[in-house]
């Protein structure tokens, strides 16, 4: 009855009956049913709408799923707080319920089967980026530089171009008629300061200079068959694992992803195949205490 009646109800409310959790899953149906107080805030916030943003960016995540929409204690640590930990990578004090909101929806509950992440089966780097910086020179007028690091942008006092990039110090120098910035928010703060046209824009310095990064840590286990097929064993479900914090003892505030790369990538599972080696990786979110350790220090806490 439940699955039939959560076909013919509309995202989100569907997710919340036709998600199955575990046997043993300490979720009980009251907590699944507290997860409906979120409704009024999805329903208001608009994806697109910058007064939502304003509005909802002024309250934490944390706030807004248990004090305003009531979800259950159980239903935040079990289901809310994972998935704080590895969308916008941070716990639900310090997220705006905007930054929260956003996440869910495009990652989990915009439309049905939205949860169904598909993971790619071999390295990014290998299926997608290559690929596409290919194409992408195909064209005969993009040029794509490693190892080639911005690091001035000034406006030319001469004709012609209007900006000069500074690469790898004095090492280049580029003339320009625009410079479109892809870079992350410590980046960008770091790099303000020797920008001067950015820097005669009102108040954005002191704007990009508060912003603030999350650090990442990926590991990669290469294990016994034995002791890949007891890691398989414990999770015969999926491929993936998400964990929330407080996992780990000492690690507080850091969230992880686990992945099988043997049943998620073909070269991984060859090596399994032939070698009779299992290969695991683990991506670490907000893990700064993590990122201080030496190899041997992270090694001892991912086992």
């Amino acid at each position: 009855f439940l699955a039939e009646t959560g076909r013919l109800l509309p995202p989100p409310l569907d997710v919340a009956i036709l998600t199955e959790f575990d046997d043993q899953s300490r979720l009980t149906v009251r907590d699944r049913i507290s997860g409906i107080g979120l409704l009024p805030a999805w329903a208001d916030m608009g994806q697109e709408n910058r007064d939502s943003w304003l509005r909802y960016d002024t309250i934490s995540a944390e706030n807004l799923f248990r004090s305003i929409a009531g979800v259950s204690p159980n239903l935040y640590r079990e289901v809310v707080s994972p998935l704080l930990h590895v969308l916008p990578m941070t716990p639900g004090y310090d997220c705006s319920a905007a930054a929260a909101l956003s996440c869910f929806h495009v990652f989990a509950l915009q439309a049905r089967g939205a949860f169904d992440v598909r993971w790619c089966r071999g390295s990014l780097t290998e299926k997608i980026f290559n690929p596409w910086i290919q194409k992408l020179q195909s064209k005969g007028n993009v040029q794509v530089r490693g190892s080639s690091k911005v690091t001035a942008i000034n406006e030319s006092k001469e004709g012609g171009k209007q900006f000069i990039v500074s690469v790898n110090g004095d090492e280049e120098v580029v003339h320009c008629d625009a410079v479109v910035l892809a870079v992350g928010a410590t980046t960008a703060g770091r790099m303000i300061d020797s920008c001067p046209p950015l820097l005669s824009v009102p108040n954005l310095a002191s704007q990009w200079k508060g912003l603030r990064g999350v650090s990442c840590v990926a590991v990669r286990l290469f294990l016994t068959k034995s002791a890949g097929d007891a890691i398989k064993a414990a999770m015969p479900d999926s491929p993936v694992v998400v964990a929330g914090p407080n996992i780990v003892p000492t690690l507080t505030e850091v969230g992880f992803c686990l992945y099988d790369l043997g049943r998620l990538q073909d070269d991984f599972r060859d090596l399994e195949s032939t070698e009779g080696i299992s290969t695991l990786e683990i991506d670490y979110f907000r893990a700064d205490d993590l990122a201080d350790q030496d190899s041997d220090g992270i090694l001892e806490v991912s086992l």
